[in-house]
């Protein structure tokens, strides 16, 4: 076998193992499938109060969610391999619940989260629509940097 033939399937190889990945990616528990998981996660977005026993302060945990639409029959899933592990880090750890969303989702109305291009993050905050980052190069700059804070990098977007 000479060495084109072996580097062609090699990139074969590689290319059935990105589209592999990308499928069960988008079977996975990180994909919302349906708009009552959808409606799920935008809930976890719901601010909450916490009343301290001892001294009766009241204080309030604003609380946010973020989604990532893409559509699957683009190249966008077969990117969010790389992309996706790093938001979840960065959300994990400012304890955030993070998702990607299937534009095809039955009764999936993008216009009601004010998205006009896909692939985009959306943020939403006490069960509204907070920010809209569109665009695979703005939501790359949030994979790109090495801040953690991913709060604060989004708003400087």
């Amino acid at each position: 076998m000479d060495f084109k033939k072996f580097k062609n399937k090699l990139i074969e190889t590689k290319n059935k193992a990105i589209d592999y990945s990308a499928e069960k990616l988008g079977e996975s528990m990180f994909t919302i499938k349906n708009i009552e998981e959808l409606n799920a996660i935008i809930w976890k977005s719901k601010t909450t109060m916490f009343t301290n026993k001892e001294t009766w302060i009241i204080k309030e945990y604003i609380k946010n969610s973020y989604v990532l639409f893409g559509d699957e029959n683009t190249d966008f899933f077969k990117e969010a391999l790389i992309i996706f592990p790093v938001l979840a880090t960065k959300a994990f750890s400012q304890n955030i619940t993070l998702k990607l969303a299937k534009t095809n989702i039955k009764d999936l109305v993008l216009e009601n989260y004010e998205i006009k291009e896909v692939p985009s993050l959306v943020i939403f905050e006490n069960e509204k629509v907070k920010k809209v980052i569109t665009g695979r190069e703005n939501i790359l700059k949030l994979v790109k940097s090495f801040k953690l804070d991913i709060n604060n990098q989004i708003e400087n977007i």
